[in-house]
């Protein structure tokens, strides 16, 4: 069967790169942990760590003025923003304006733009770009500590010691 020899080989080749190479090791790693610890989780603990991104989320801001909201979301952004900066190297998919007619050649890979509207017919494509999309160039991300019960943690409890 050529999937079961395609995996064996692929399995060895894994096998001497996770030996020979840590970062590859400690990307490999998460794959074999029962609760997600990648570089998913690692984003959103970072966000709550410097914006209080998951606190803000999670707050009913029905009962709060739009004045409120705008201030607490201002420090939010500033945080969670220069975070982003700090931690990931990211750039548009499509570098042009929005609102701006774009082409999408023939080849193009549908994971990293998403036709929507009248789709007939075959590429190329004439349309007016909703949004550029991002993609992730580079993570420099910190781990997330390691809890006895195999979760992952986001953000630490806090509590303060008179």
């Amino acid at each position: 069967m050529p999937g079961t020899w395609n995996r064996f080989v692929l399995a060895v080749r894994s096998f001497w790169r996770v030996l020979a190479d840590p970062d590859f090791a400690a990307r490999v790693e998460p794959l074999f942990l029962r609760m997600p610890t990648g570089p998913d989780l690692r984003v959103l603990a970072v966000l709550q760590r410097d914006g209080r991104l998951i606190d803000f989320l999670e707050e009913e801001i029905d009962g709060y003025t739009d004045a409120q909201i705008g201030a607490a979301v201002r420090d939010i952004h500033r945080n969670c923003r220069k975070s982003l900066h700090e931690y990931l190297t990211i750039e548009p998919i499509i570098h042009a304006p929005e609102e701006e007619r774009v082409t999408v050649p023939g080849d193009f890979d549908p994971a990293t733009i998403r036709l929507v509207g009248n789709v007939n017919g075959s590429a190329p494509f004439q349309g007016v770009l909703k949004h550029h999309g991002w993609r992730v160039r580079s993570v420099h991300l910190p781990l997330l500590p390691a809890t006895r019960d195999e979760t992952s943690v986001l953000s630490p409890a806090e509590v303060e010691i008179a």
